[in-house]
């Protein structure tokens, strides 16, 4: 998971915790499945969203995206054509299904289902005026979104303990990535979610030394494969929140102190490979002229006996 996206959700968790004993409101937004988009038509869909997203806004939650939605199905029951004589009117009678669920395991916690007659010159004339005939203020939708919340509630309370064992069971397995998301489903409507909200705060942090933990040795193989800067981005990308995370600190001040190292050796090794260069250079110079001044003499020796420089050298 992206670490910046997992301390995103933390901080959510830990706010809402914060406001939970007062909170009343649920996000739950409609959620419109592929086969009933596919069976209203974009439009339709658009509109049907739109009357499911004012039922809950009037009865007092809210239309978020969250950890609940509300998912309509259409059941078409009668499909018909009647001959007025003069034309042909399409009739359809369809039961409307307004089910509240949960987004992670679609657990339905409410549903309420209304029947639904239009007519009109095509099908899709009669879906669309069967969406129109979908009533925002239906007292049996208002009932509906009213009672979810306490049924939310009491589905969790009844499945807490459940819930928890499979959590600790995530947790002995380090699977954190999963504990997390196993507690949060649970709504902040609890009596327990209290404990839950702490819950959630350990497993965070276990998940965060796990993912330093895991940086740490896969950057300890870069440096010694020599990626010191693919090593260095494993380091940046944990997050400073995490409990252990002075080990990432700790790692770094060596890959510094290494590098520091391997630096100073290298300039140390060119000093050493430009001395060596000056010296040979000096001994050449050197011997050069020391060469210069033997055959001089060696011309001036041969001079004063009597032998050109070409006797002395090739023996002529």
């Amino acid at each position: 998971m992206n670490t910046l996206r997992k301390l995103l959700l933390c901080a959510a968790a830990l706010s809402a915790a914060a406001t939970l004993r007062a909170q009343t409101v649920v996000d739950m937004a409609a959620r419109i499945d592929e086969p009933t988009a596919a069976q209203l038509g974009e439009s339709n869909t658009a509109a049907l969203r739109n009357k499911i997203n004012q039922i809950v806004v009037r009865n007092g939650m809210a239309a978020a995206e969250g950890l609940f939605a509300v998912v309509p199905t259409l059941t078409v029951t009668d499909d018909g054509v009647v001959d007025t004589g003069m034309t042909s009117v399409h009739v359809v009678r369809a039961d409307l299904t307004l089910s509240v669920v949960n987004t992670v395991d679609n657990t339905v916690f409410a549903s309420q289902t209304v029947s639904l007659q239009a007519n009109g010159k095509s099908s899709d004339a009669c879906l669309r005026s069967l969406v129109n005939r979908v009533n925002v203020n239906d007292v049996r939708f208002a009932k509906m979104i009213r009672d979810v919340q306490q049924n939310i509630a009491d589905y969790y309370s009844r499945q807490m303990s459940k819930i928890l064992a499979n959590v600790n069971s995530l947790i002995a397995r380090e699977q954190y990535d999963e504990a997390l998301a196993a507690l949060s489903m649970i709504p902040e409507s609890v009596d327990e979610y209290a404990t839950v909200a702490d819950l959630k705060v350990q497993v965070y942090n276990k998940l965060l030394e796990n993912e330093v933990r895991k940086s740490i040795a896969e950057a300890e193989i870069l440096v010694r494969r020599g990626d010191i800067d693919g090593a260095l981005d494993l380091c940046l990308a944990c997050n400073p929140l995490s409990p252990n995370y002075s080990e990432v600190i700790a790692f770094m001040n060596r890959l510094d102190a290494s590098a520091a190292a391997a630096e100073a050796e290298a300039r140390e090794a060119e000093l050493r490979k430009l001395d060596a260069e000056a010296m040979r250079q000096r001994i050449e110079t050197e011997a050069s002229a020391e060469g210069n001044v033997l055959k001089a003499e060696k011309a001036e020796s041969s001079r004063k006996k009597g032998k050109s420089l070409g006797e002395w050298l090739f023996g002529l």
